[in-house]
């Protein structure tokens, strides 16, 4: 009798049992891989590039797939407004939690009410995160998207999408996230560091161009303005002062000639604010310790040390200099006197920027400790 009370109830309780009608299969939605955010005609045009999986999955052996980089486009009035276009000529689901980065062009960052659309946007839905990369470009952003992975490699490992890889092995440029984007955005007197992509000609697939792209600089924006962008070799002096720096290289020169690379790391910096004749000046403090790669046989680890002492002290101060004829604070300094010294900020602001000049920083104090040279010793 129990045998038989048990056979009936298990089919009625199988009728309770929540089943799997609603769920949705992985190749019926449209993953995002990166979103661009351009500004043209009165216009907030929205991009957005999708993830090919089948090129992120291991093959089997011998076979191959050409790697494709699908994209979407919508403009409207707003940010908001320009989804929702999306959403209407899109023929799935769109499924915002697997964004990577977003790429903002000139024209959208010169914009200020186009940022703060797009970042009341990000914090208001759910399947947005704050942890996705944040970068610039003056290329065309559907260029830039659409622009394929060396080595059929997924766009998902390029410096679009995982810039990282390449900061750790060569830190000159670092990748920016939102929320750090976020925070010095809205931080009264402190300077955004974008990353400024462009496409570059320098790989060849089979000897046929295959443009790739890379972070070739800095854009600058402070008080939710836009300053404008440096190009690498005017940035050299930010890397000194960025905690996640790793390993950086220091080329050391005699006019034309190359003497020694050093690859500097554990890099530790403070800036001290002061006011000298009624100005607002700085000391800076650096130290590191370096390695050397490549080297001249004929410099002893004295005179190596104090060339590369000289460097970065020229480096400093030149992109500070750049930095200045684009009328950009590049180290933020206005931030960090508005933190240490606030009532002097308050007497000297103006429209949240203190004056600074090519005298405002004061002191440079370097220290370069070169501890091995590989396989041969330093002298």
């Amino acid at each position: 009798m129990k045998l038989i009370r048990c056979i009936l109830v298990i089919p009625l309780l199988s009728t309770l049992l929540t089943g799997c009608w609603g769920s949705k299969e992985i190749e019926h939605m449209i993953y995002v891989n990166t979103v661009g955010v351009d500004y043209v005609d009165n216009k907030v045009v929205i991009y957005i590039q999708m993830v090919n999986f089948s090129g992120i999955a291991k093959k089997e052996a011998g076979q191959t797939q050409e790697q494709k980089t699908f994209t979407g486009k919508a403009e409207g009035d707003s940010f908001d407004n320009a989804i929702f276009n999306l959403y209407a000529s899109s023929p799935q689901r769109i499924v915002w939690s697997n964004v990577k980065t977003i790429v903002f062009s000139e024209a959208a960052l010169k914009k200020e009410s186009v940022v703060n659309q797009v970042l009341d946007v990000w914090d208001r839905y759910y399947e947005f995160r704050y942890t996705v990369w944040t970068m610039a470009t003056k290329e065309p952003i559907e260029k830039v998207l659409n622009t394929a992975s060396i080595s059929d490699l997924s766009v998902i490992y390029s410096q679009l999408n995982s810039p990282m890889r390449t900061f750790e092995q060569s830190s000159i440029i670092a990748p920016l996230y939102l929320y750090k984007f976020i925070w010095k955005w809205k931080e009264e007197a402190d300077t955004v560091q974008l990353p400024f992509l462009e496409i570059v000609p320098d790989w060849t697939s089979n000897k046929v161009p295959s443009p790739n792209v890379s972070m070739t600089g800095i854009c600058f924006l402070q008080n939710q303005q836009y300053r404008g962008h440096l190009k690498s070799k005017d940035v050299l002096g930010i890397r000194w002062f960025e905690k996640k720096t790793q390993r950086t290289p220091l080329v050391i020169k005699d006019e034309k000639k190359v003497l020694a690379v050093i690859v500097m790391s554990k890099i530790k910096f403070s800036i001290h604010p002061k006011m000298k004749n009624g100005k607002p000046a700085f000391d800076i403090k650096v130290s590191m310790q370096g390695t050397l790669p490549e080297s001249n046989p004929n410099l002893t680890r004295s005179a190596l040390e104090l060339k590369a002492i000289k460097e970065i002290d020229n480096q400093i101060r030149e992109t500070y200099l750049k930095g200045l004829e684009i009328n950009a604070d590049v180290y933020g300094l206005s931030g960090i006197f508005y933190r240490e010294l606030p009532k002097e900020w308050k007497k000297l602001n103006d429209k949240g920027i203190i004056p600074l000049d090519s005298n405002s920083i004061d002191k440079i104090s370097i220290s370069v400790n070169l501890n091995s040279g590989g396989i041969s010793k330093i002298q």
